[in-house]
Order: C-alpha cells, then sequence, then structure tokens
C-alpha cells in the first residue's frame, strides 16, 4: 500500500445481516488510490464492485455492515463515522457519480437548483457567486448552453447531457477523490466516448483521484492507470493497467481478457 495514497482500503470485509444467517459479501479487500491517478475497479456483476464503493463512502443498505478492516481518506479512518462526521465530506471531499443519472437527478427541481443545493450545504456564497460557478462547472463539462440547461428539468434533457450534469455537480466543490458507479451505463457508444473522455480530461486537469468501478476491460485499458481486479467478493489481482493486462497473474484476469479479444473479434465481422 502506498504511502502516498489518497485513499487506502486495507483488509476491508462486509457482511449481510439476515434473520436466520450471515452472508459473507466482501472479504479482505485491499486497494489504494493516489492522487491524480485513475484506478479501474473491475469484476463480473456480483463480484463486490459496487459494494467496495459503498463502503468507502459511508452509504451501505441496511442490513449490511462492515466487520473488519479499514478505509483511510486524506489520513483520517471512514469505517465507523456517523451520518454527522459524514455530511461535509460527502460532495465536498468525495464526489461521486452514479451510473443512471436518471436516478441521481430529483425530477421535480431544475439543474441549477440541484446544484445550488449541493453549494449551498457547504459553502456561504452569494446567489450571484453560485450561478456563476453552476454555469461554470456546466460548460466545464462540454454544455455549450449552460443557462438553458441549469433552468432544465432532467426530464428535458438526454441521457448524455444528464451525465454531464451530474459530473457537474459531483465536481462543483471540487472533490480531491471522485467515485465513478458504471458512468456511461445505457448510453450509446458515441456518447460512453465523450463522457469517458470528459472524465479523464477534468481528472487530468484538476489532479483528482478517480475509482471508476466498470466490467468493461475496454475502458480500463484506455482510460485507466491501475486496476483492481475483484471476484466474488475478493480482489484477485492488482497493480498497474499495463502489467495487469500484458502480464495477468490470476487465471480469472485471464479469462475476463480472452473473453474481451473473442467480443471485439466478433464485434468486427469478416474482412
Amino acid at each position: 500500500m502506498s504511502e502516498q495514497a489518497l485513499l487506502a482500503v486495507t483488509g476491508l470485509s462486509v457482511e449481510a445481516v439476515g434473520r436466520h444467517r450471515t452472508t459473507s459479501l466482501l472479504h479482505d479487500v485491499e486497494l489504494s488510490l493516489e492522487p491524480g491517478r485513475m484506478r479501474g475497479l473491475m469484476g463480473e456483476t456480483g463480484s463486490g464492485k459496487s459494494m467496495t464503493a459503498k463502503s468507502i463512502v459511508g452509504l451501505l443498505p441496511q442490513g449490511i455492515r462492515s466487520t473488519a478492516g479499514s478505509i483511510r481518506f486524506e489520513g483520517s479512518e471512514l469505517l465507523g463515522l456517523s451520518e454527522a462526521a459524514w455530511r461535509p465530506l460527502h460532495g465536498s471531499r468525495i464526489g461521486m457519480v452514479f451510473q443512471n443519472p436518471r436516478t441521481a437527478l430529483y425530477p421535480m427541481a431544475t439543474v441549477h437548483t440541484q446544484m445550488a443545493n449541493v453549494i449551498g450545504a457547504h459553502l456561504k456564497l452569494s446567489r450571484r457567486e453560485v450561478a456563476e460557478r453552476i454555469l461554470e462547472y456546466l460548460e466545464l463539462t462540454g454544455i455549450t448552453d449552460p443557462t438553458r440547461v441549469a433552468n432544465s428539468y432532467p426530464h428535458e434533457l438526454s441521457g448524455g447531457m444528464a451525465q454531464r450534469v451530474v459530473i457537474a455537480t459531483a465536481l462543483i466543490l471540487k472533490p480531491s477523490l471522485l467515485i465513478a458507479d458504471e458512468p456511461t451505463t445505457g448510453l450509446d457508444a458515441t456518447v460512453q466516448r465523450q463522457i469517458l473522455d470528459l472524465l479523464r480530461r477534468l481528472q487530468q486537469e484538476f489532479n483528482i483521484a478517480v475509482l471508476m468501478i466498470t466490467h468493461d476491460l475496454g475502458i480500463v485499458a484506455h482510460f485507466c492507470d491501475d486496476v483492481t481486479v475483484m471476484r466474488d467478493g475478493r480482489v484477485v489481482e492488482a497493480g498497474t493497467t499495463a502489467s495487469v493486462l500484458l502480464e495477468p497473474a490470476d487465471p480469472y484476469t485471464r479469462s475476463l481478457i480472452d473473453a474481451s479479444r473473442l467480443s471485439n473479434l466478433r464485434g468486427q465481422g469478416p474482412a
């Protein structure tokens, strides 16, 4: 684990507590993330990727609890924080981009209102300063008509535009860590690439650490500096993206790479 890590997860174990039995969901998970780097957290559905992310941001569902380990962020322990202790961290120091912008945005409020609420929860700015910052960050995400978008309701936006709004909202308080949970799910291929290019550009521009949760090996290969591979709630392999993809040590990682190559060949069709 790097001494320079912004985020350091060590020995994390999580379980679901039922009426008649307890089910282990994460087993001794290790993960680190340095400032200005993007780490892919990949694996099949049910491998534990999203559960790891929810543990990091203190959003475990009811009936699920962490039983061991440590999650240190900017040198401070996150496990066991109260809801009140989490408030200054959510949005301000840790941003989140969810896979479905339709569920991330409140349907009954304009984009301006929702972004203003995020700012107002952490900063004391005048209405003019709030409005200026909202337009600034909408522009940063490539929105060419930020005033119109700011005055729109979520249902008036395309999926790609709504995801840009979610990204702008996640970054508007200048967090040092951004967690992106399958941020291009449901978007067409062209918009997916635009969103991923945008995340990579902003990550480099603001020197943000990004944890990119994905099942797509292509996303990891093209956008991530490092990668952690999970299976059945365990980390099976981790390292720089180049080292893991070029010389995978675990059979599961090799199977993912082989499956991705086969899928690409099928997609190309006959020459």
